[in-house]
């Protein structure tokens, strides 16, 4: 059976608010005209405390339309015949209506449905007795995690919002695909398992996988210990558990671990792929589909990348006194996972090679770990002391790991002539973001246009799509191995590589040691142990970005079509066909009533 059209559930916690990778995902998806042609229905379901005394229409967001809330008494559709008994039975309240979605710079928009449910108050009795069938059928202990609101609330959730997408959906939109963007929606799709398998089909879409994180991340060998272990231990058909022990206390461990009970799993990396079959012997037999993360396409040419790069050279000399050769930028989280020490670890074997050169750059970091800075601290700052060439601790400057970084940072600049860093601890880039002295016009996609090269050496990442956003632009993309995007290029070039993507390889060892080193030994590995082999990886980057920086118009132009044309075979159009449509075609074929 080829279905036409899906009716397809997302469960979130970015069902409004776009907070990172998923909401980049969604977006993508809902505005494609591919997606749009083949789903008739998007539901994004997600927590809300609808308590909170706001303007009803704000409870959707900017760009939503409340249809129904119980909290506010609005029933626009009369949708309370649907709701009510399950708000009544379960002591919750619910939120319905729609978001509009439109990616900036671009044309495409797009329309989902939104379902909120409020679970804070909860029928303790129906919980428990939920809580009670994951463990009789999952094994899943729900006592030892409940006190972590991050599992509590979902496993709140699964039950109400499974009833109320029932509500929702006609027979003949049925089976719905009911989608668990990682571990926050998994206990809903157990429930689905456990109740509608008539009625859903489950997939879990593995943007990270939650173990693997922690390892990597909790550990001091980071990804050269992690990826090396990972690799011997398949070999000698060993599982996370045999080789990092027991892993239980950890409760999105707990839960992803039981993604091999859905209908299929995308993942979106390699890596991602490997993680996910490291984490128990069952995920051998089951579908894990590779679904790579659409890239931005904009259209860039010479003139425009020139105008761009212009503006950001201007503000450049404003701060450092003079036009540097070299822009460099990296827009990312401040979190251990996006390596940022590698970037001054790159950066000092540039600025020796550029100094030999007589040529100069700046890397621009932009990060944040306290959102959006006000427009009058902006101003404060920038005229008290500098901002953001130099900074002050305590907000609304300096919080949390932006601190340490900016030691590090003014310890780099300090020692080096050729290269200076500028940490921008913040979010947005425009005058009312960054100040007065950035060029009145220049924007975000300015930043992207602008740059030559973009950092993104993460410990882990299973995808990336921020490192390759300037890839259009004709920047040189410098990105870790282990990312899914560097599985992307290689997918899109056939295994050819290409001229604006540099993958470094923190993961080998060197000497011949991968081949002598045993799983116990590498586990061991210490925080120097693996700096040695950064720094080496470090020198080979440098030395190949600088047989590759653009220096004449010719170079940067070649960049730029290069950059095109790998962009224009990565959109969310041919991701959607390729990998997410024949899936769905695949799961929704498996008739359970036969």
């Amino acid at each position: 059976m080829v279905r036409d059209s899906f009716t397809l559930a997302h469960v979130t916690h970015e069902a409004v608010e776009h907070l990172g990778g998923i909401g980049t995902v969604l977006c993508g998806l809902i505005t494609s005209p591919v997606y749009q042609q083949v789903v008739d229905r998007s539901i994004l379901i997600g927590p809300t405390q609808t308590r909170e005394h706001i303007d009803p229409e704000a409870r959707l967001g900017e760009a939503g339309q409340v249809l129904y809330s119980s909290i506010d008494q609005i029933d626009r559709k009369n949708l309370a015949t649907r709701f009510q008994h399950i708000e009544s039975a379960f002591n919750i309240a619910i939120v319905y209506g729609t978001r509009r979605y439109h990616v900036p710079g671009d044309d495409r928009t797009g329309e989902a449905e939104v379902l909120l449910l409020d679970v804070l108050g909860i029928n303790l009795d129906r919980l428990n007795a939920f809580k009670w069938r994951l463990w009789k059928t999952f094994g899943i202990n729900s006592s030892e995690y409940e006190k972590v609101w991050d599992f509590e609330e979902y496993a709140r959730l699964a039950e109400p919002a499974y009833y109320a997408l029932v509500a929702l959906l006609d027979d003949d939109e049925l089976p719905c695909v009911l989608i668990s963007h990682e571990f926050m929606g998994m206990a809903t799709a157990l429930q689905a398992i456990l109740d509608g398998q008539e009625r859903f089909r489950t997939v879990f879409y593995a943007h990270e996988c939650a173990t693997a994180r922690h390892l990597v991340e909790n550990n001091p060998g980071h990804d050269t210990m992690f990826y090396n272990v990972l690799d011997q231990a398949r070999r000698q058909k060993l599982y996370a558990h045999d080789v990092f022990g027991d892993l239980e206390h950890l409760f999105r461990h707990v839960l992803i671990k039981r993604a091999h009970l859905c209908d299929s799993i995308i993942a979106v990396g390699d890596r991602t792929c490997d993680e996910l079959l490291f984490l128990d012997s069952q995920f051998r037999d089951r579908p894990i589909d590779l679904v790579y993360n659409g890239i931005p396409s904009g259209k860039v040419d010479l003139d425009s990348k020139m105008a761009s790069r212009k503006m950001l050279a201007d503000y450049s000399r404003t701060l450092l006194g003079h036009e540097p050769d070299v822009l460099m930028t990296h827009v990312t989280r401040p979190v251990i996972s996006k390596g940022l020490w590698r970037d001054l670890k790159v950066c000092h074997n540039l600025d020796r090679q550029l100094t030999q050169q007589n040529k100069t750059g700046v890397l621009y970091i932009l990060t944040s770990a306290a959102g959006v800075r006000c427009h009058q601290d902006i101003l404060t700052m920038e005229k008290d002391y500098g901002w953001p060439r130099r900074h002050q601790d305590n907000y609304p400057d300096l919080v949390g790991p932006e601190q340490n970084l900016y030691q590090n940072i003014a310890a780099f600049n300090d020692g080096h002539d050729a290269v200076q860093v500028v940490l921008v601890n913040q979010f947005g880039w425009s005058q009312q973001c960054i100040g007065q002295r950035l060029p009145a016009k220049m924007t975000i996609a300015d930043l992207r246009r602008a740059t030559d090269v973009e950092f993104g050496m993460a410990t882990y990442e299973p995808f990336g799509i921020s490192p390759l956003e300037p890839l259009g632009a004709g920047a040189i993309c410098v990105i870790s191995s282990i990312c899914g995007c560097e599985g992307f290029v290689r997918h899109v070039t056939k295994g050819q590589g290409a001229l604006n993507v540099i993958a470094a390889d923190f993961t080998r060892l060197g000497g011949g040691e991968a081949g002598n080193t045993t799983i116990n030994q590498l586990k061991a590995m210490t925080s120097q142990q693996r700096e040695e082999i950064e720094e080496t990886e470090a020198l080979l980057v440098a030395d190949e970005l600088m047989r590759r920086l653009p220096w004449s118009q010719t170079q940067r132009k070649a960049l730029i079509e290069s950059g095109q044309g790998l962009v224009a075979d990565m959109g969310w159009d041919q991701v959607i066909e390729e990998g997410i449509l024949p899936m769905l075609q695949r799961i929704v074929a498996n008739d359970r009533k036969s």
